[in-house]
């Protein structure tokens, strides 16, 4: 039997890290990916991220050390190659999921987690966002989303989040 891998996809602020807590508590071994964005209050290198510098990023995408990357915003995101081969859950961009071989992705359960707006907004209240980084994130996660059909399950209902 070939790997199988959990992937989760969505816009800023759409809950990711907390889904990606539920399959933790119930044994999924989760990946740790790498980024050159500045941790957030309360985030822990080597638990939330491997948080590197742009010069590294650029050194290991050089070296091949990502099985895929992607720039989101200002900042880059890239899923190792080792966490690839001995890990269950991860958290992607639409640009990693598209970068997934085929020979894996029959493997893959990719979940889009579509969360309304209003909720998003209020998350990114939380975390101190401005009204310019809110509608500039919203702006990004509209292009990247718009077309993004790759997926196998998609959570969307508002009620679903109100729980």
């Amino acid at each position: 039997m070939n790997h199988k891998r959990i992937i989760l996809v969505g816009p800023s602020a759409a809950g990711k890290s907390f889904i990606k807590e539920k399959f933790i508590s119930k044994g999924f071994k989760p990946e740790i990916s790498y980024t050159t964005r500045k941790p957030r209050e309360r985030e822990v290198d080597k638990v939330d991220y491997n948080f590197i510098s742009y010069e590294e990023f650029q050194d290991r995408i050089t070296y091949e050390c990502f099985y895929e990357w992607a720039q989101y915003g200002e900042n880059f995101y890239g899923t190792g190659t080792s966490e690839w081969n001995n890990c269950d859950i991860f958290i992607m961009e639409t640009g990693g999921v598209s970068k997934i071989k085929p020979e894996d992705r029959k493997d893959c359960l990719v979940i889009y987690i579509n969360t309304p707006l209003e909720i998003r907004l209020e998350r990114m209240s939380e975390r101190g966002w401005d009204n310019k980084k809110k509608w500039e994130r919203i702006q990004i996660d509209y292009h990247k989303f718009k077309d993004f059909k790759d997926y196998d399950l998609e959570i969307s209902s508002e009620e679903q989040w109100k729980k």
